[in-house]
């Protein structure tokens, strides 16, 4: 088995240095979505359940938007796909920052807001998928792939880290400022990223011969879409995004209340720190660390670390305590996606790996919206069962995982 080193060695060869922050740059307008539409919201007056409400219907926006852009990638080419969704993104952020100016009082969730919301999350440009079924096609059997699964999954964190903590610092300048920098990052490096040479790599197949992903073990090769593992696997992505939701607001929430409003962003924003070293942390971990033991393994030990969360006194206080939370998160991503990249059909996997991405974004859409109705109930004490139970399913998913696996008898992908 070849040294991790030597394996991101042919990530750089294959894509070139310049792909690396390119590709985690073009994830921002995503991960800014729903925190910079709390900040401004909140910043213009509205409620916690308007905020919450609005990044709830753009994260409903991306459930839906999301697999349809990975069914076109898939049809008609990445490039296309991802230069009209920055197009379009860049409008609709237009149009979702005069929803929701405060020209008349603080804004409300109408149906201009509503709908402005809604398209804004349906056109994101869903980089991060995308940059995975590059990896995918390009490597095929080498192991490499699996160290590439495992520095996406923490680029992913990373990008959630970067863009609360620029939403935070740039809402100090003011409550635009974020959704703002979004639409120039979807103007500028989405189509970058699109015209990147790697784009060839997830060009269209053709010909009924080209069903399978390239995988390590040949034997696991899939003739079709294994829909009841994939089931399962969005089920766990939902308990994270709504960990994620909840928490996002949570910590938004606790910074209004200690008289701190623009810092809830950079309180949340430490809970990436920890998901993305323990995702890139697992291309070193021992072969007996199969799939199932990390996700239950960590999806029990998330249970007692949110817990922990009702203890904060301060914002400081959280912030340190988010940074437990990541622990459990990081690993249980890199298997969901590795395990899908490896189930999935070559031509499918746009689609799958969007619709699992989107399954965090409808999840975080989720837990804003309770969080956000449960904070403005009870304060963030109360939004924190939000998170709580999100924990609680995520482990149950994994118990799904785990009674799965043991009835098909199927090997376990090995970081």
């Amino acid at each position: 088995m070849s040294s991790a080193p030597s394996r991101f060695g042919a990530l750089r060869a294959t894509a070139g240095n310049a792909y690396f922050p390119v590709s985690a740059a073009a994830r921002l307008p995503l991960s800014m979505l729903s925190i910079g539409i709390l900040t401004y919201l909140a910043g213009n007056g509205a409620d916690f359940a308007t905020a919450g409400g609005a990044a709830a219907v753009a994260g409903i926006g991306v459930a839906l938007g999301a697999p349809v852009t990975g069914a076109l990638s898939d049809r008609w080419g990445q490039r296309p796909t991802l230069l009209a969704c920055a197009g379009a993104y860049a409008l609709a952020l237009l149009w979702l920052l005069v929803a929701g100016a405060p020209e008349t009082g603080a804004p409300t969730l109408g149906l201009n807001l509503a709908a402005a919301s809604l398209v804004t999350g349906f056109v994101v440009p869903q980089a991060g998928p995308m940059t995975r079924v590059r990896w995918i096609r390009a490597l095929g059997e080498d192991p490499a792939v699996h160290t590439a699964q495992s520095y996406e999954s923490t680029i992913d964190e990373l990008s959630f880290v970067l863009g609360p903590a620029l939403v935070g610092l740039l809402a100090l300048v003011t409550p635009a400022a974020p959704l703002l920098t979004a639409l120039a990052l979807a103007a500028v490096v989405v189509p970058w990223f699109a015209l990147h040479r790697t784009a060839a790599a997830a060009a269209p197949l053709r010909g009924t011969d080209l069903t399978a992903t390239p995988a390590p073990d040949a034997l696991r090769a899939p003739v079709r879409v294994p829909w009841a593992l994939v089931t399962v696997l969005l089920g766990g992505m939902l308990s994270i995004g709504t960990a994620f939701g909840s928490l996002a607001t949570i910590s938004t929430a606790f910074a209004e209340e200690a008289g701190q409003p623009g810092v809830g962003g950079l309180v949340y924003a430490t809970l990436g720190l920890t998901s993305g070293a323990a995702a890139l942390s697992v291309t070193a971990w021992p072969a007996a660390a199969t799939p199932v033991r990390r996700w239950i393994a960590c999806g029990l030990l998330l249970i007692p670390i949110m817990a922990l969360l009702w203890l904060a006194q301060e914002p400081w206080h959280l912030a340190l305590l988010l940074l437990l939370v990541g622990l459990p998160i990081g690993p249980v991503l890199v298997t969901v996606f590795a395990v899908a990249g490896d189930a999935t059909p070559s031509r499918r996997l746009g689609f799958v790996m969007t619709l699992l991405a989107a399954g965090i974004t409808l999840g975080t859409s989720v837990g804003n919206w309770l969080g956000g109705a449960l904070a403005d109930l009870g304060g963030h004490r109360a939004a924190l069962w939000v998170s709580f139970a999100a924990a609680v399913a995520l482990a149950l998913f994994g118990g799904m995982y785990a009674l799965r696996h043991t009835r098909k008898g199927g090997v376990p992908f090995q970081a």
